[in-house]
């Protein structure tokens, strides 16, 4: 952690990082932003109320750190149902709307394995 807001180390900015494609993001969004609300909620605050990055590093490890245990688990219990999902996806313009079948299997997976429903869009 850093020592102050005024010094930053690069150390300070190592974090393992997320390597995944727009695909998988946009197929697992709602899914994610359901298991990791409470990191992501964290660090938007710490991030508006203070409007220096520098402050939230920490907030920051917190989300990755979430996203990495999230699709760690996704892989673990869903990966053959999240890999058809994601990739009709990538094959499909990112269209929900032509990924249905497959977005059926995923989010019965999802909620029976990991707990999570998929959040209703408003």
């Amino acid at each position: 952690m850093a020592s102050s807001v005024d010094t930053v180390n690069l150390r300070d900015l190592e974090v393992d990082e997320l390597n995944i494609t727009s695909a998988l993001m946009t197929g697992a969004s709602l899914h994610y932003g359901e298991y990791c609300r409470s990191q992501n909620d964290k660090f938007m605050a710490c991030r508006y109320e203070g409007k220096d990055p520098r402050k939230c590093l920490e907030e920051g490890r917190q989300v990755t750190d979430c996203g990495m245990k999230f699709f760690s688990l996704l892989k673990q219990h869903c990966n053959e149902e999240f890999t058809a999902y994601w990739t009709c996806l990538d094959e499909n313009n990112q269209e929900f709307k032509r990924c249905r079948k497959p977005q059926k299997k995923y989010d019965a997976c999802v909620l029976q394995k990991l707990g999570l429903e998929r959040p209703k869009i408003s």
